[in-house]
């Protein structure tokens, strides 16, 4: 990129980019805590703004979360979720609960059991001796159904995948790990209506918990505020981090239910969540959380989402008219186009080699930043993204696919 050219960030700078840069409120809010207190060890102390995004969360989230846990981003969230899930069990004295299973496509973050988690790409090779072993089923990716079936006439059968995993695994299941409705940087998949509520019943049937990764969904992202209430289903344990505070500082937080939170409420010493980081629940971060929550609840916020969603619904048709675009989807506020050098055999041949290259550049030329994943080109913008900005961008993507 040449310096100081301008660029229209319109992966909201990997999804956690919510009101756009330099907003004035956050400005501010940031500014006013810089006055007051920039870090203080939370295993120790508390803290007004700490306890205010906790308090926050609490009225958004799915019912029956009620506790929340800080650390300082996405992937830490989720290592305390996995911790939080095996001692669960272990505090209870089940040992036999250690098994974890999660989807292909699936993308967790970078942590040791975050990679665990996820699901193998040539990224994680270098350790692949060092993940620990999870059950996985396949994804529900309509588009390149695992059971090679059509959506409308599947009647959902990838929901059997799961039964019969955890009826396989029967009382050794601990915990189910996804990316509810959309798996993100694994490939843009969006779930089929009634997944996610099928799921949380087999979950409910094995007695094993379920931990949902909204750090890519949460905030509005995919329609709702959270993914899980596109069906109203409440998981066990919830992590959040990307919109957190809007990119202005790293934050992650891991809610879970209060039937959880009991299982560590013991006079027993060997049952505390031993976990800590030295600036988890920071103070610039929770009080950028708090202005931040409370700009996405105000009725700008929601109206731009809502306009956005249209202006993506009628450009993606647009789009599936391009002879190298297989799959058009789309949830919520993101748009996913996935390229194919064939649509009968959805064979994506070169394109993820050019996407990732010459077209990343093209668009970069173009003063558009987009970022591919291998045949997937995704648009995830800003909520403050005018209609006419948002539509110079889809004609942007539109002239540089229809070049292919």
């Amino acid at each position: 990129m040449e310096e100081g050219q301008r660029l229209l960030d319109a992966t909201s700078s990997w999804g956690v980019n919510l009101h756009g840069h330099a907003h004035p409120e956050m400005n501010e809010a940031l500014t006013r805590q810089l006055a007051c207190l920039a870090q203080v060890p939370f295993a120790q102390c508390s803290h007004e703004p700490a306890l205010r995004l906790a308090q926050g969360l609490m009225e958004v989230v799915p019912t029956g979360l009620s506790r929340c846990f800080y650390s300082d981003n996405g992937s830490t969230a989720v290592e305390v979720a996995l911790k939080m899930a095996l001692q669960y069990w272990h505090n209870q004295n089940v040992p036999r609960r250690r098994a974890l299973v999660a989807l292909t496509h699936a993308h967790h973050g970078n942590t040791l059991g975050a990679m665990s988690l996820s699901d193998d790409n040539h990224h994680l090779q270098a350790f692949e001796d060092i993940r620990f072993p999870v059950h996985r089923i396949p994804a529900p990716h309509c588009y390149r159904c695992p059971l090679g079936k059509e959506k409308g006439t599947c009647h959902m059968a990838c929901l059997g995948l799961l039964e019969e995993k955890l009826q396989k695994l029967w009382g050794q299941v601990a915990a189910v790990c996804v990316e509810p409705m959309l798996q993100a940087h694994g490939g843009m998949v969006v779930w089929p209506s009634g997944y996610l509520t099928g799921l949380r019943r087999q979950c409910a049937l094995e007695g094993c918990l379920l931990i949902a990764d909204e750090g890519s969904t949460g905030f509005g992202r995919t329609g709702p505020l959270f993914a899980c209430q596109h069906e109203e289903v409440s998981p066990d344990i919830l992590c959040l981090s990307n919109g957190l505070t809007s990119g202005y500082m790293p934050l992650g937080a891991t809610l879970c239910t209060e039937n959880i939170f009991q299982a560590f409420a013991s006079p027993n010493p060997l049952h505390a969540f031993m976990h800590s980081h030295a600036h988890m629940a920071n103070p610039l971060a929770c009080a950028l959380g708090v202005k931040s929550l409370e700009l996405l609840l105000g009725p700008m916020a929601q109206m731009r989402r809502l306009a956005i969603e249209e202006t993506m619904e009628t450009q993606l048709q647009r789009l599936a008219e391009l002879p190298k675009v297989g799959d058009i989807r789309q949830m919520g506020c993101v748009a996913i186009v996935e390229l194919v050098e064939d649509k009968a055999s959805k064979n994506p041949g070169r394109l993820a080699e050019v996407l990732e290259s010459s077209v990343f550049e093209a668009f970069v030329q173009r003063g558009l930043l987009l970022r591919p994943l291998s045949n997937v080109l995704y648009v995830m913008p800003p909520y403050c993204m005018e209609e006419e900005t948002l539509l110079w961008a889809f004609q942007q993507i539109y002239e540089v696919l229809s070049s292919l």
